[in-house]
């Protein structure tokens, strides 16, 4: 189902719109999918990332996230996975950036971009088809690390912008990611039966 539009009048100096028009014709884009897209970033970067998902097969997932990290190797957020539908809490996930990339990006804010990349990266998952709550992360060995993911300099190209843009138009690839069979509070023993209570 499409989402809902409003038209609005916008008023922007010339010189703005002969810049995003530019930029538009530049990444092959409308106008208007071009200013969509930088009034996304900019929302992201100001703390409005989106929290509540619904996946291609219909599910709601509600996402709450805090600090977890914040060190000299990386920055991460730990990002909880709930279904509102039977009030449980189905994932729990570590998603970071390691320090490289937020050097080489000129990152002031660690924790906010942080924050909002692992938003954007749960966005990209799901826009996959993905369902938030079966992610499994290979990246490093071991059952407990599985929901662990912190991106490196290699992944990721030179600025954030150019990351973002990746993200939004689902062109990057991820190589660590998998979807597994179940998810992840029933992997580590939650039983089934207690879903739908």
């Amino acid at each position: 189902m499409a989402e809902k539009t409003t038209n609005i009048s916008l008023r922007i100096p010339e010189e703005y719109r002969k810049r995003l028009q530019l930029q538009a014709e530049n990444k092959g884009l409308s106008f208007n999918a071009h200013v969509l897209r930088v009034l996304e970033i900019h929302l992201m970067s100001s703390g409005f990332g989106p929290t509540a998902q619904t996946s291609s097969t219909g599910r709601l997932f509600q996402i709450r996230c805090e600090p977890h990290i914040d060190n000299v190797d990386e920055t991460t957020w730990a990002f909880f996975i709930d279904e509102p539908k039977y009030e449980k809490e189905r994932a729990y996930y570590s998603l970071g950036i390691g320090r490289t990339i937020l050097r080489d990006w000129q990152v002031k804010d660690k924790a906010t971009v942080s924050k909002e990349i692992g938003l954007a990266l749960l966005g990209f998952y799901n826009r996959k088809g993905m369902e938030l709550d079966r992610l499994v992360w290979n990246q490093y060995p071991g059952p407990d690390d599985d929901g662990r993911r912190v991106l490196q300099v290699a992944e990721v190209p030179e600025t954030l912008e150019q990351f973002m843009d990746l993200l939004m138009t689902d062109q990057w690839v991820d190589k660590f990611v998998e979807q597994s069979e179940k998810s992840q509070d029933i992997r580590r023993g939650r039983p089934e039966s207690a879903l739908y209570r």
